[in-house]
């Protein structure tokens, strides 16, 4: 289990180290931040949802939710692992509660964001493996991409009341 608390600590620990050397890094992290944030403020746009909730850190996740017609509550299911972690890695708990605490937070923060960039893909009819591979991998390009580009449509949520309808291909 050292492994893999090593493991988590170690892009943390090489970007402390080199920002300490070259404080480019930091220019690099914001400009990271606000694609980030443009790419959700124009999809939110695009969803006819408001863009300044991309601004303010719990409002973005339960706008974000909102998009895929998520009910507000599972933004615990995203907020609260992350911290979970964070402190099981960084205090050096090698117990077996904080292990199992390590790994069920983990597996439960990583397959919840999987499935709703996922979800947000099939929100605007991208319902291609390549599509779900390149929201995983430039999530926050893709999401501007989907907010940006002319050819995608927001077709509504995938749950809840006025959950869109998927016809089958003849």
């Amino acid at each position: 289990m050292e492994i893999l608390h090593d493991a988590l600590k170690l892009p943390f620990k090489l970007f402390l180290e080199y920002s300490q050397q070259n404080e480019f890094l930091y220019i690099i992290v914001a400009l990271i931040a606000t694609f980030g944030i443009l790419g959700q403020w124009v999809l939110y746009y695009k969803c006819d949802l408001p863009g300044h909730a991309s601004v303010v850190p719990l409002w973005n996740v339960v706008v974000f939710l909102k998009i895929m017609g998520r009910p507000a509550w599972q933004v615990i299911i995203f907020i609260i692992p992350p911290p979970i972690v964070f402190y099981v890695v960084y205090t050096g708990d090698t117990s077996i509660a904080a292990n199992i605490a390590l790994i069920s937070m983990l597996s439960v923060f990583l397959i919840f964001t999987i499935t709703l960039y996922i979800e947000i893909c099939k929100c605007f009819g991208k319902r291609s493996f390549i599509d779900y591979a390149l929201v995983l991998v430039f999530n926050g390009l893709y999401v501007m991409y989907l907010g940006m580009s002319g050819d995608t449509e927001y077709l509504g949520p995938l749950y809840g009341k006025n959950k869109q309808s998927i016809k089958p291909k003849a």
